[in-house]
């Protein structure tokens, strides 16, 4: 099995993060499967990115601690660098390559401070590479610098054996829209990285022959949950700026061929709003946000739950509190989202695990919010929406033949004269949902207590039938939906010495961790929560839960739910993802004994 990992880096702002596209795409066009991230601070241009690809011809779910080969332009990226009060940003990469591996550097790099005797170093003179291409160009070298991203990209091709002439289709492909100028440069950057190689006179590290592959797809986490917005028939996305959740709203944008109108009021409380109106008027509507905005719009979510207003929230989670970390990860809006908003009242929170699950159970989220009438909570990560990864094209295509819209008890004509029981007292908590102005009859909406119909009314009797109305759909959503929706396990419990409970992201690091010795038991919907997981849990010889926050969020709310308490933890909330070679080695930590294990790989 061939199974590599590459990293670049570089200061932002320089078009680095297309080095890190265009190798992605390089290697889906060789046929291979691909998961790659990017780590960047939150400002726009100086401090230090990069980004880890690992590549292989066997399903990859997560990155490596250690990479086989990595290119940098920059002293940065290899030593690391210091702040004005002498603290340490970042220590340099030069210990994330593995023994035996490669490491490319500027020529202006003084090599003798790197110190390591197990891996290769290689000098490149990137700005001769630039220059010549300049030269030829007939431009100055500063209007060919950005090219320096095709440099790092050639050079890595060549040294993993990817046939460079696969490189010049990519090109061609990726600036397609940019003119023959901006290809030309690139396609002379190309020619002249490998003229330059060749006096190296360096050997590739492995052969990454051809892998038969045509139902290969690269998609960003933020695409997969786009996607899934559309395949469900949303038609209104409405989003105020934050990161990492506008990079959702602007592909829908770009892409106006997926039918769904993208509105960008002038604050959050406004989009909440906007997209209720949206859902009342009978239009499938959705926005996506992170926690400070998600926050903001904790009224409105209530008043979603008392009037049973369907929405969906994609909560693209980042490090908290407050502005917290915007560029990084964490589990850390659970417990939020699970309690958000003032009152009693009935909704789903969900979290996909991976791309795949982003595409299905974003569309299927809507189908839960119109059947059940009830406010719908993606919990997304930065992990899972920023990274790439290859998924099967029929994998799309076939959940796109296979998914059903349902509407719920969405009705053109009430079936009787008289004004609309908006919230008529059924046997199930759902009342039927008219369209406004589709009938003559008149619907009242109203965010006080109400009656029937939505008039204002506080009598005591009708305030408890509809707090039991409203909060009872816990019991229909366990009920009603399939248990593969609600959780997965993978691998044989009662032969498992440890079973792993998890939510989220984790999953991928998880599944790529795990042996026949191991069981995992996925969290999907965390709200209402299947009191079956408890029992679950209670058959395991061991278990442990496995999150990105520091207070072991599911963990507290498996236990206020079920009564089980997971005795041992796998916390990590330092910003980063999870990588596998870390997590193996915190479940032989757990395996011997150890109760609460903190990781801390960046």
């Amino acid at each position: 099995m061939i199974d590599v990992s590459w990293m670049t880096g570089g200061k932002q702002g320089t078009g680095i993060d297309s080095a890190a596209s265009l190798f992605s795409k390089v290697l889906v066009k060789n046929g291979y499967n691909v998961y790659g991230y990017r780590e960047y601070f939150s400002n726009i241009k100086g401090m230090h990115s990069f980004f880890t690809i690992r590549a292989s011809d066997a399903v990859v779910n997560s990155q490596s601690n250690k990479v086989d080969l990595a290119v940098f332009p920059d002293k940065e990226s290899v030593f690391g660098e210091k702040n004005e009060h002498g603290e340490t940003i970042h220590d340099g990469h030069i210990k994330d390559v593995k023994s035996s591996g490669m490491l490319i550097v500027d020529k202006s790099v003084d090599v003798s401070q790197i110190k390591r005797n197990d891996i290769k170093v290689v000098q490149v003179d990137f700005d001769q590479i630039i220059n010549n291409v300049a030269k030829k160009m007939g431009v100055k070298s500063s209007d060919v610098m950005i090219a320096k991203n095709t440099s790092i990209v050639t050079i890595s091709a060549y040294l993993f054996g990817v046939d460079t002439e696969i490189l010049r289709e990519v090109i061609g492909s990726e600036f397609s829209n940019k003119g023959e100028a901006v290809i030309k440069m690139n396609t002379n950057t190309l020619d002249e990285t490998l003229n330059y190689l060749k006096t190296l006179s360096i050997s590739s590290l492995i052969k990454l022959a051809p892998v038969k592959n045509d139902d290969q797809l690269l998609l960003e986490g933020y695409e997969a949950s786009a996607i899934g917005k559309a395949i469900a028939g949303c038609k209104m996305q409405v989003y105020y700026p934050i990161t990492p959740a506008s990079d959702e709203s602007v592909f829908l944008e770009s892409h106006p061929e997926l039918g769904i109108r993208v509105v960008q009021p002038e604050s959050e409380l406004a989009v909440i709003g906007m997209a209720l109106g949206a859902s009342i008027a009978g239009v499938r509507a959705s926005t996506s946000t992170s926690g400070p905005g998600f926050a903001l719009m904790t009224e409105t979510i209530s008043y979603a739950g008392m009037t049973e207003t369907p929405i969906v929230v994609v909560d693209h989670q980042r490090g908290a509190p407050a502005t917290g970390l915007p560029t990084r990860t964490e589990q850390a809006d659970l417990e939020f989202a699970v309690h958000q908003g003032h009152g009693d009242f009935s909704r789903i929170v969900i979290a996909p695990g991976d791309i795949e699950e982003a595409i299905s159970i974003t569309a299927e989220a809507f189908n839960y919010a119109e059947t059940f009438q009830v406010p719908t909570i993606v919990l997304s990560e930065k992990s899972i929406s920023q990274i790439y990864k290859s998924i099967k094209k029929s994998y799309i295509e076939n959940f796109k033949d296979s998914y059903r819209i349902k509407r719920g008890k969405l009705v053109d004509k009430a079936g009787y004269d008289g004004d609309f029981k908006r919230f008529s007292f059924t046997e199930d908590g759902v009342s039927p949902r008219l369209i406004p102005g589709r009938s003559d009859h008149v619907m009242w909406i109203a965010g006080d207590e109400h009656d029937e119909y939505g008039h204002p009314y506080e009598e005591p009797m009708n305030r408890i039938k509809m707090m039991e109305k409203r909060n009872k759909k816990n019991e229909l959503i366990l009920k009603s939906i399939d248990r593969n929706e609600k959780f997965n396990i993978y691998g044989d419990l009662d032969k498992a010495d440890l079973l792993i409970v998890s939510w989220g992201s984790p999953k991928g690091a998880i599944l790529d961790a795990i042996n026949e010795k191991i069981a995992f038991l996925q969290v999907k919907i965390i709200e209402p929560l299947d009191p079956e997981i408890g029992n679950i849990i209670k058959r395991a010889k061991k278990a442990v839960c496995i999150e990105e926050n520091i207070s072991g969020q599911l963990r507290q709310h498996i236990a206020s739910r079920t009564g089980v308490l997971i005795e041992n933890q796998i916390l990590k909330y330092n910003g980063r993802i999870i990588d596998k070679d870390e997590l193996k080695d915190g479940l032989d930590r757990v395996l011997k004994g150890e109760k609460k294990v903190i990781l801390n790989d960046y």
